[in-house]
């Protein structure tokens, strides 16, 4: 069993805007091995007004953002699409995306992300 709580990770900046907790990732491991299966990271980001991140893909992981506060804006494969506190966004891999934060306060998001198996 791991319990890992965000306050005690080091936060960083990353994808050019998010402040970043990793609080579980494939280097997290027990007595009993990996967290999960094919298990990247959980992690929780912190974006400020106005921001943006970097438009960008990932070969071979899926992710999901599931939004804990506030609202904005994905840009999925060239769509926008609103996201708002409760949504959660499943991006397969090679699924470009960005997060915009064009509200007037910060967004907070999780990301769980995983390596998907080739077929």
């Amino acid at each position: 069993m791991i319990i890992r709580n965000w306050q005690d990770a080091t936060p960083y900046v990353g994808h050019e805007t998010a402040i970043i907790w990793t609080m579980l990732s494939e280097q997290t491991a027990d007595a009993d091995g990996a967290v999960l299966q094919g298990l990247v990271s959980v992690t929780r980001h912190m974006m400020q007004a106005g921001k943006s991140g970097d438009y960008h893909d990932h070969d071979g992981l899926e992710q999901v953002y599931y939004i804990t506060k506030g609202r904005g804006d994905m840009k999925l494969d060239g769509q926008i699409h609103p996201v708002k506190q409760g949504d959660c966004v499943h991006l397969p891999p090679k699924c470009k995306h960005q997060l915009i934060n064009n509200s007037e306060d910060w967004i907070e998001h999780l990301i769980i992300t995983a390596r998907v198996p080739e077929a």
